[in-house]
């Protein structure tokens, strides 16, 4: 199938430009700025097909709108959204070591950057709801644009962060005030949001402060049998993959009765241990290979616009709008149209809108 020259596609897009460090020597700059960045550009790129995926083969949507191709993306959005955490909670705490002026104007530097996209996405998402008559179901600030789930999240953290970093002054507190805030988020989604997407990944944001505060004793550690540890991380990543996302396919094929209760927990810890596994076997093929292109770079220098623009147009094209029973507005059924309708514009607009919050601060 064409579709798969995709996945071409997106390896190069990741090692184009890739240098590979020699026997006995390490790509020290694996948690540089400019490497995090890159990949965080390709798991922005990883997401776009997720979401994709999703309106296109996963095994819950009617037969008649799959389009068979990319059913590796399916369930592989929250690994990637991972390492988002990790990157964001790692990159802020050695910011902020450097100064206390990490902390100067800490609203409009971190927390506008973030409300003003997702606030022009969701009325764009609520108008056009609107205009097609759709009923949306309470809360509205969830159903209207439920990929809105990351900002609460992000800005949540956030808060946490600037609590703990600046105006607790003890160094252990801090870390531990970190993890608390972090775990009490998870148990509050745990019960009261829609789905684990909500609280999967967040704890990674505290890994990474963490792994800021302990980067030398971290990269001594992975250096210490690194084959063990890249072929361990890999193991233990796919194993809570796999389990995590075909957990009713497992148990039927070897004659166990599926449990809806004993799944929601193996889904939980596979996706917790998967997505903190994931992160760590990332970073070890990172200290040997550096990643970095034109292409990586652009992507990402706006990553956050980037992910709150693009469901836009995975709706827009989809074979509905948000609800099943709205109908599409335009639906592009070949798949190798509506990948490109997606991305294209998606970029184009997550440009601009990453060139005016810019102005702004």
């Amino acid at each position: 199938m064409a579709v798969y020259g995709f996945y071409l596609l997106l390896l190069l897009l990741l090692f184009g430009g890739s240098k590979v460090s020699a026997k006995g020597e390490w790509n020290d700059e694996y948690l540089s700025r400019s490497q995090t960045k890159a990949f965080l550009g390709f798991c922005t790129i990883v997401i776009m097909f997720h979401h994709i995926s999703q309106k296109t083969c996963a095994p819950w949507l009617d037969p008649q709108y799959i389009r068979h191709g990319l059913e590796f993306f399916v369930y592989i959005g929250y690994p990637c959204v991972a390492m988002f955490f990790f990157c964001s909670g790692y990159g802020m705490y050695v910011a902020s070591r450097k100064g206390d002026s990490f902390f100067d104007h800490y609203f409009i530097r971190r927390i506008l950057p973030v409300i003003i996209p997702a606030a022009l996405m969701w009325l764009v998402f609520f108008f056009i709801e609107q205009a097609r008559g759709m009923m949306i179901d309470p809360p509205l600030w969830i159903n209207v644009y439920d990929y809105i789930w990351y900002v609460p999240a992000l800005l949540y953290i956030y808060i946490i962060f600037y609590i703990c970093f600046h105006l607790v002054k003890n160094a252990w507190a801090s870390f531990a005030l970190l993890w608390v805030g972090v775990a009490l988020y998870f148990i509050l989604s745990a019960f009261f949001s829609p789905g684990t997407w909500w609280y999967n990944t967040q704890f990674m944001f505290a890994v990474g402060a963490t792994v800021g505060a302990k980067t030398s004793a971290f990269t001594t550690l992975n250096k210490r049998h690194y084959p063990v540890w890249i072929v361990l991380s890999l193991l233990l990543t796919l194993s809570g993959f796999i389990a995590a996302g075909y957990y009713e396919e497992i148990v039927t094929h070897y004659g166990i009765a599926y449990d809806q209760t004993v799944y929601g927990y193996v889904q939980i810890a596979g996706q917790l241990v998967s997505a903190l596994t994931f992160v760590w076997f990332v970073l070890l093929l990172g200290m040997k290979i550096r990643i970095g292109n034109r292409v990586l770079a652009f992507l990402g220098s706006f990553t956050l616009e980037l992910y709150l623009v693009h469901p836009l147009f995975v709706h827009l094209f989809a074979f509905a709008f948000v609800q099943k029973e709205s109908g599409p507005v335009y639906y592009i059924e070949n798949q190798l149209i509506y990948i490109p309708a997606v991305i294209l514009p998606a970029l184009l607009v997550a440009y601009v809108l990453h060139y005016a919050i810019t102005k702004i601060k």
